[in-house]
């Protein structure tokens, strides 16, 4: 006798459902799932993504170099004091890394000089874990090979990076910084908030979360960078805060105003900032709303340039001079011994300065400031192209279409003015259309 489909299927369904039947189905599939699982913890990636820890030693090297590779590509290099695996042939424990190298696609190195006092590799999942005492430098890579020969290479400034930790990832070529992170670039020191991202092939790290930099005696803040090590420069998309407490210094080498300058705190903010290290040089632009400031005193810009190497700052576009005397300028030896009167009020008087352009040199003690410059006070409003402070000579001399108007209307126009700190004279020089006389010296 046989049995119809259906009867088959209803005979079955009576099976299935029988109480003790369903137990056995849930036991045989909870077997099934349970070997899945530990099919996959034994597996080698998830023991190198998790870091799990087989148990006993089998193989153990000293003084070894270790190679990471991708479809032939070298990806790493690293030294290690002693080594040793525990169980596959795809995981090494590392101990005390004292040199290694991380490549680009190309071949070209973009870190060297990696240290660690432990770490672990995987190079089935070409992962490289660094623990402890991290250190690396990001480096300008060497220009592409031409002709089948390897071009000479940039020899470029390198950032030196200390961090807690180091996780390099071969399949998308990102090196992650964590823990304690800082970064040397130059005099500059870089502390991350939340560590950096490096991209291996396109050597460039990646700063998100905030940072603090430390130079000479300023503190700057922002909240994210991006560092381009071919380029050499380091990029601030945002705002930047920066702070300079005072601090009295004795140093006979400084001019004594500069001495004087360090006593007061400092003020910096900008919209964005760049650094650029080249050749040598070391400079940092400003852009947007440019403000360095004083209590006393401050000077605002569209932009700003300084140059570490030359000691120049240059200030451009919409500049703004403030001051509430001009006491801070003079050698504080000759400040109080002026006889002149309107040498003496002037130096007193809070003053607006406005042009184009103002350029400091602090190596020449020289400043400047260029283009449709304004200089106001309460008893005078001065006009000229060029303002220019030299201090070698203890002179102030104003040129092009110089116009002087006091508030009494009294008028000068002339080509060029100059004001003799040192003999306490105005000279009006050139194409002098009207004159006013200023008061004697005093007895």
């Amino acid at each position: 006798m046989f049995l119809s489909f259906s009867q088959i299927k209803t005979k079955l369904r009576l099976i299935v459902d029988r109480p003790r039947t369903r137990l056995v189905f849930k036991a045989l599939a909870g077997a099934v799932i349970i070997g899945l699982v530990w099919k996959a913890v034994r597996s080698d990636t998830f023991k190198g993504l998790v870091g799990t820890q087989p148990q006993p030693m089998e193989v153990e090297v000293f003084d070894s170099m270790l190679r990471g590779y991708d479809k032939d590509k070298l990806l790493w290099v690293i030294r290690i004091k002693r080594s040793w695996s525990v169980g596959n042939r795809f995981y090494f424990n590392l101990e005390s890394l004292h040199d290694g190298y991380l490549y680009d696609n190309d071949g070209r190195i973009v870190v060297d000089r990696i240290r660690a006092d432990q770490g672990e590799v995987n190079s089935q999942s070409k992962i490289v874990i660094l623990k402890g005492n991290v250190g690396a430098n990001l480096v300008v890579r060497d220009e592409l090979p031409g002709n089948g020969l390897r071009a000479a290479g940039k020899n470029g400034r390198t950032i030196t990076v200390k961090a807690d930790e180091l996780r390099y990832y071969g399949s998308s070529k990102r090196t992650f910084l964590s823990g304690k992170v800082e970064l040397m670039q130059g005099t500059h020191r870089i502390v991350p908030n939340q560590g950096v991202e490096v991209d291996n092939d396109k050597n460039i790290a990646y700063i998100s979360h905030g940072f603090t930099i430390y130079v000479d005696d300023m503190v700057v803040t922002g909240d994210e960078m991006i560092i381009n090590m071919d380029d050499e420069t380091s990029d601030v998309p945002g705002p930047i805060k920066g702070y300079r407490a005072g601090t009295p210094t004795s140093n006979p080498d400084l001019d004594p105003r500069e001495r004087n300058l360090r006593k007061i705190s400092s003020r910096l903010s900008a919209d964005s900032m760049r650094f650029i290290s080249k050749n040598g040089e070391d400079m940092v632009e400003l852009n947007g709303n440019v403000e360095m400031s004083q209590p006393d005193k401050s000077v605002s810009a569209n932009s700003a340039t300084f140059d570490r190497v030359s000691d120049y700052m240059t200030f451009e576009g919409n500049v703004r001079i403030r001051a509430n005397s001009l006491k801070w300028a003079l050698d504080p030896r000759r400040k109080n011994q002026f006889k002149n009167e309107d040498i003496i009020k002037a130096i007193q008087q809070p003053i607006l300065i406005t042009g184009d352009k103002a350029v400091f040199e602090g190596g020449t003690r020289r400043g400047r400031v260029l283009g449709n410059v304004k200089i106001v006070q309460s008893d005078k409003t001065a006009i000229c192209q060029k303002l220019e402070l030299d201090d070698s000579e203890n002179k102030i001399r104003m040129t092009g279409s110089v116009q002087v108007q006091r508030a009494n209307n009294d008028t000068l126009k002339c080509n060029e003015l100059e004001i003799d700190l040192t003999k306490e004279e105005f000279v009006a020089k050139n194409s002098i259309t009207s004159e006013f006389r200023l008061k004697p010296k005093t007895k």
